[in-house]
Formats: structure tokens, C-alpha cells, sequence
């Protein structure tokens, strides 16, 4: 009997669980276009990191307003034009910086618009003139970026 207690503590029936929010089913339906692949959470979203992205996550970033200049960090033009000849999938680090990359254009959509992309170009004081794009090259970096996102769209920045 206590066995089915504790259990009935951390199992707790759907109907009683609060609606989850709107805006991560949004974001995910937004990334899910620009990666070229359903995902409905973050583990999903992982998963396919780990199992390597498809070469046209790289066409949909471009057709976002990226350049092929821009996404090179990324994966270099002619490591990108020999896995398309071969048929390969990107790498997992570079699956993962184009992960990156998608997640926050998705962000600064949802937060400025049609002025997203001109944004993450734009160099910033806050980064010593780096723009957000440039600091998406690392992890801490696109941290940074999603942190004043947040902030901007909380109305702490201007």
C-alpha cells in the first residue's frame, strides 16, 4: 500500500496537470521549419543533434536571411558542398551550432520580428562591438545573446 502511494505522488493523472503554454509549442512549430524537421520538445531537439542534421538546415538558415558567409562557422562552403555530394548528414558539432543558430533566429523573431535577422548583425556594446551572430559562434556566447533576448522582450532593454 505505500508502494502505490509514493508511486500515485509522482504519477500524477493528465487531467489534474496544469496546460502547458502556448509559446514552446509556437517556438518548436517555428524551429521545426527552419531545421527541416519535426520536433516537439527539447529532448527531440537533442535527438537530432545527436543524430546529425541534414545538409539543408543549412538552405533553411539562408532562407531565413542568413548568409552562406554568415553560417560558415557553422560548417565551412566546401566541407558543406562535399557532405551533399556524399550524401552525409552534418556532424554533431556542427549539427549542433546550426541547432544553435535556428534556435536563436526562432527567438529573435519572437521577440523583434521582421527586424530579427538585421539584429543578430547588428554589433553591440554589450558584446565589445560583436554582433550577436558572432557570439553565437560559442555556447556561452549564444548564451549571452539569449539572455538579452529575454531581456529585451521582458522590457528591461531598450
Amino acid at each position: 500500500m505505500e508502494a502505490a502511494m509514493s508511486q500515485a505522488l509522482f504519477k500524477p493523472d493528465a487531467d489534474s496537470l496544469p496546460e502547458q503554454p502556448r509559446a514552446p509549442t509556437l517556438r518548436f512549430a517555428r524551429l521545426s521549419r527552419i531545421i527541416g524537421q519535426r520536433v516537439r520538445s527539447d529532448l527531440e531537439v537533442a535527438r537530432y543533434v545527436a543524430n546529425g542534421a541534414n545538409t539543408g538546415l543549412i538552405d533553411h538558415l539562408a532562407g531565413e536571411g542568413l548568409t552562406r558567409k554568415e553560417l560558415e562557422f557553422v560548417i565551412p562552403a566546401r566541407t558543406l558542398s562535399h557532405r551533399i555530394k556524399k550524401h552525409e548528414k552534418l556532424s554533431r558539432d556542427e549539427s549542433e551550432r546550426g541547432v544553435r543558430v535556428a534556435s536563436l533566429l526562432v527567438l529573435a523573431q519572437q521577440v523583434l520580428g521582421e527586424e530579427a535577422t538585421g539584429w543578430l548583425r547588428q554589433p553591440l556594446r554589450r558584446f565589445d562591438d560583436a554582433s550577436p551572430l558572432e557570439m553565437a559562434q560559442t555556447e556561452q556566447g549564444a548564451r549571452l545573446v539569449e539572455n538579452l533576448l529575454v531581456q529585451i522582450d521582458e522590457g528591461y532593454v531598450a
